[in-house]
């Protein structure tokens, strides 16, 4: 089974939430943006899947993602949201000073 997977490269992190229930991967995903405003990251890009949900079918990643954008629950400091096919990438509002410290995924996943 697939696991999560953080990469910073000190301006951008990527995090893969593959292999996590729905929500696992949105509490990772609102952690994960707090620490990278926090530490002064230019951009958080989120890496759902392609998957898409119908009628009667359970929820996935992807659609309780955009449900909590379109609700205007997610990406609070974010001055652009760019939707894909299989990603989300959060442009961040940079008022935090940078800290150079690599994000970690134990960092933000308990």
């Amino acid at each position: 089974m697939a696991t999560p997977q953080l990469d910073d490269d000190g301006s951008k992190v990527t995090l893969d939430l593959h292999g996590l229930s729905v929500d696992e991967a949105v509490d990772l995903t609102y952690s994960t943006l707090r620490l990278a405003e926090d530490r002064g990251r230019n951009r958080l890009k989120v890496i759902h899947g392609s998957s898409t949900t119908r009628a009667g079918q359970p929820r996935t990643i992807k659609s309780a993602l955009h449900d909590r954008l379109d609700q205007g629950t997610l990406a609070s400091h974010a001055t652009t949201v760019v939707r894909s096919r299989d990603t989300l990438t959060f442009v961040l509002d940079l008022t935090a000073t940078s800290n150079p410290a690599p994000i970690k995924l134990q960092d933000v996943w308990v």
